[in-house]
């Protein structure tokens, strides 16, 4: 009997319980969508949450996946229609006519608004019901993943993690912010600074590394069943794919993708009902796939550099439904439906009889144009299948920019032309465009009888970002500066739509070439160049340019200058595409300031640079509450790459960390969240414990929770320098860089084997680098005077490190003694932690020891940070066992 009622959908006495899962989803912030819900309820590693869905519906989930997902997204739809327009969307307005829903479940659902509205105790949620939500896209035209931050009535700040360095954002009112996704990640994090709401999307699992986009560019959950046909994924460069039967997956065509290493393959799933991606043999998750009797919402091409205030792309043309071939003696019909979105009305709802091949059908037929507006369409045949597609259309509308993509020029982007054109009574307020220098992008609008629409017109263009120390990076359209004489360079990243590669030109007044470089870095369509270098090659210079060689997919090739390089005197730097919001912490702007004492300090004599923290600016405010201070530098725009030194030189890396609700499950950065969830997960008062043990399981690794249960790895000697490493000394970095690229592409819990390898190999490039220091000289004599502080404190600290010098057996070290890079790292990291947690019977860090560790962590980020991850989750493990004596 059980089993019947799930056949019609969620049973009812189950549906209350459902209602109160999504209210508590969207209490807590998170977005009212069924997919969103699902996939926070089965994010990979957090099973627990699951088990708060009634039990009737997460056996439908099991059995009939696509009935589930339907059904939760009727009732999310109806639930958050009845907070954001009550009076349309009101009870007695709930019908079979306008709600697609069994009866049964129709008239509980009606029951439960009446006697508990949804969300009516709580008007800061309600809220969340008419707030649009940021979301992921990718742009065909701009070859770019970007989450899109919506237009709301009033101005927003925001801080986004979407790559490096979390970004603070202005999103200025009635206008959306597009903001690029520049590497790959588990997920984008993104604050407004106004309320504290937070917005996390989903992007990247490790497990499962692939991402598959629909034709308007948006995400396609992996709870929904895919087209039998061909759709755009995203996904690794080793990764393969298998159908049904094992069988493998047609690859119609390849692209580079946004991201360095990956691609984006069109794959062709017919005759599949199964689609599953694989890296080194392990499969991710098995997505379904329609059957070959499915209709299709088939979307024209989006018009390029046009969009609503929100963002949405836009089309010119109407949507077509292809019905499906239907082979048999029996008759069977499809429903078209169309209204504009939130209305309750049909202006189409018509029956199309299947024939026994490929019907394309109108689905607006009967309705005259030209279409204005947003639409929802949807095609069904039965309560268990349907196809809903939501399309702003301005039927007639088209548009050419000229150039194809604007490049930045002296006083702002190259100038262009925009031209409109319209028919079918279609009309457009401007419909020849001409954007300046310092124009992006113009509003326009288009009316059609009594319908009107605003467009935000953006030709696609270059970006550019420059990163100095103590200053927070934006994408730019302006042309940033290089001082030569100053002492903060740290890199410029050009984003170009549809560049396959980019080479940079140092040129002088005469516009002669003094010297060249290839990128020494790459992420899909952004190219990066450390700018130390440029400085260095001008020094002779009193004023030149840095220009940046385009090439595109067809092989030609364009020049722009990026960059102006001055002299002294710093010139006042452009105003970036994206405003910057001021930092007014003081948390984030004692981390700034110290950032920009250590890009000094780092031109300073040795005999003159202060050794310890009480030489660095403002250190007793970010002591004064060690925890705060770690949560404002993983939120500050410092680059992670510093973090681990700017940790040391304060003098935090010596310091405990508590408990906090801010961080310890939710953190963007993982050093940072994993470092204060450890001490969490330890205080048997704590909450929440099973969502704290997910983050460090998914974030953190199963190494650092088999860390904090026995105090050892499982091996040690892994991810490390060893005697593999000398293997591959005399190859050059990019033979190093093809052999190990396969541990970096898709980001994994930190301390899992492939990051730590990925740091490790990381370390080994710069190993030069740090040999040429002086201070590479006194590291192992201070290291040997740790080891014996570190041995009678923690023999299991001890011996982690003391399994690394086992990794070195058979290598010279006297030859090579930057292979004992591994083990110092250890040593350091295991002195402040056991300090920091009250478990050194002896001994403590030095002025001179931090300096070392410092230095050592400016050379080596990654291998830096994960053994303060290592050693802390052994110190924590010990301070709670003596505290519980």
């Amino acid at each position: 009997m059980w089993l019947l009622e799930l056949h019609a959908g969620v049973p009812t006495h189950a549906l209350g319980g459902l209602v109160d899962v999504v209210e508590r989803h969207v209490v807590a912030g998170r977005a009212p969508q069924a997919t969103v819900i699902l996939d926070h309820l089965t994010e990979p590693g957090f099973s627990h949450r699951l088990r708060k869905a009634p039990p009737e519906f997460r056996a439908l989930l099991e059995h009939a996946p696509d009935i589930a997902v339907t059904f939760l997204a009727r009732i999310c739809a109806v639930l958050v229609a009845s907070v954001a327009d009550p009076d349309t969307w009101s009870v007695q307005h709930l019908s079979q006519a306008t709600v697609d829903l069994p009866p049964t479940i129709l008239e509980a659902l009606r029951a439960r608004l009446a006697a508990d509205p949804f969300l009516g105790d709580s008007p800061e949620a309600a809220a969340l019901c008419v707030a649009p939500y940021p979301e992921l896209r990718y742009d065909a035209a701009e070859g770019a993943l970007d989450v899109v931050i919506p237009s709301g009535a009033a101005p927003t700040s925001w801080r986004a993690w979407t790559g490096d360095a979390p970004e603070q954002v202005l999103v200025a009112a009635d206008e959306a912010a597009v903001v690029p996704v520049t590497s790959a990640l588990r997920e984008c994090v993104l604050i407004n600074l106004d309320n504290g709401a937070r917005r996390a999307i989903p992007v990247v699992l490790p497990n499962d590394p692939i991402v598959l986009f629909a034709p308007d560019g948006r995400v396609m959950s992996r709870h929904r069943t895919l087209p039998a046909g061909e759709v755009l994924a995203l996904v690794p460069k080793d990764a393969t794919f298998t159908g049904t039967g094992r069988r493998k997956v047609h690859v119609v065509e390849s692209h580079a993708g946004p991201w360095d290493g990956w691609q984006l393959r069109i794959l062709d799933l017919s005759g599949h009902r199964e689609l599953t991606v694989k890296r080194d043999g392990r499969p991710g998750t098995t997505r379904r796939v329609r059957p070959a009797e499915s209709p299709s919402i088939e979307l024209p091409e989006p018009l390029p550099g046009i969009a609503t205030r929100d963002g949405d792309p836009v089309y010119g043309e109407r949507p077509l439904v292809d019905l499906p071939a239907h082979e048999g003696d029996d008759v069977k019909h499809w429903r078209v439906r169309v209204r504009r979105a939130g209305r309750l009305d049909w202006l189409v709802d018509y029956p199309w009889q299947a024939e026994d091949y490929i019907t394309s059908a109108d689905p607006f037929d009967g309705v005259d144009g030209p279409l204005l507006g947003t639409y929802e369409i949807v095609v069904s045949d039965s309560y268990a299948l349907d196809l809903r597609r939501v399309a702003v259309i301005a039927e007639g509308l088209d548009a050419a920019h000229d150039p194809a993509v604007r490049l930045p020029a002296a006083d702002g982007l190259a100038e262009s032309t925009t031209e409109l054109t319209a028919d079918g009574g279609l009309e457009i307020g401007d419909a020849d465009l001409a954007f300046g220098p310092g124009e992006a992008e113009k509003i326009v609008t288009a009316t059609a009888g009594d319908d009107s629409l605003e467009l935000v017109v953006r030709p696609p263009h270059a970006l550019v970002r420059m990163e100095r120390a103590g200053v927070p990076a934006a994408w730019q359209t302006a042309l940033p500066v290089i001082d030569v004489e100053a002492s903060d360079h740290r890199r410029i990243a050009l984003h170009v739509p549809g560049a396959t590669d980019v080479s940079f030109a140092l040129l002088d007044d005469d516009l002669d070439i003094l010297r060249e470089w290839e990128s020494d870095g790459h992420a899909g369509t952004e190219f990066a160049l450390a700018t130390r270098q440029i400085a260095d090659a001008a020094r002779r210079l009193v004023r030149g340019t840095l220009v940046a060689i385009i090439a595109d997919a067809d092989g030609e090739t364009d020049e722009t200058p990026i960059a102006s390089v001055v002299r002294g005197a710093r010139e006042q730097a452009p105003e970036p595409s994206t405003p910057i919001v001021p930092v007014v912490d003081d948390l984030t702007a004692a981390w700034m300031a110290l950032d920009a004492a250590q890009a000094d300090e780092a031109q300073t004599p040795a005999e003159e640079a202060p050794t310890g923290p009480a030489g660095a600016p403002a250190v007793e405010m970010l002591t004064a509450d060690s925890t705060a201070a770690l949560v404002a530098l993983g939120d500050s725009p410092v680059s992670p790459r510093r973090v681990p030194s700017l940790l040391i030189r304060s003098g935090l890396a010596e310091q405990a960390f508590a408990p906090s609700d801010r961080a310890s499950a939710s953190h963007p950065n993982p050093f940072v969240g994993c470092t204060i969830a450890m001490s969490a997960i330890v205080d048997p008062t704590a909450t929440d414990r099973d969502e704290i043990q997910s983050y460090l399981t998914t974030r953190g690794g199963d190494e650092l929770l088999r860390l904090l249960a026995t105090g050892r790895m499982s091996d040690p000697r892994t991810g490390v320098l060893d005697r593999n490493v000398m293997a591959v000394e005399a190859m050059p970095r990019e033979q190093v860089d093809m052999l190990f690229e396969h541990f970096w592409l898709v980001p994994g819990p930190v301390l899992d084997l492939d990051m730590r390898t990925s740091a490790t190999i990381d370390a080994f490039h710069h190993r030069m680098e740090w040999m040429a220091d002086p201070i590479s000289l006194e590291a192992p004599k201070h290291v040997n005077t740790m080891l014996r502080d570190v041995r009678r404190s923690s023999p299991e600290m001890y011996d982690l490190i003391a399994a690394r010098n086992e990794a070195l057996d058979g290598v010279d070290t006297g030859a090579n003694p930057w292979m004992l890079l591994s083990m110092q790292s250890m040593a350091f990291a295991a002195i402040a932690r056991l300090q920091a947690h009250g478990c050194l019977k002896k001994g403590g860090m030095t002025d001179e020891g931090r300096a070392m560790w410092a230095t050592l962590a400016d050379y080596f980020p990654g291998m830096v940070s994960a053994d303060i991850l290592i050693a802390n989750a052994v110190a924590v493990r010990a301070a709670a066992l003596a505290a519980a004596k």
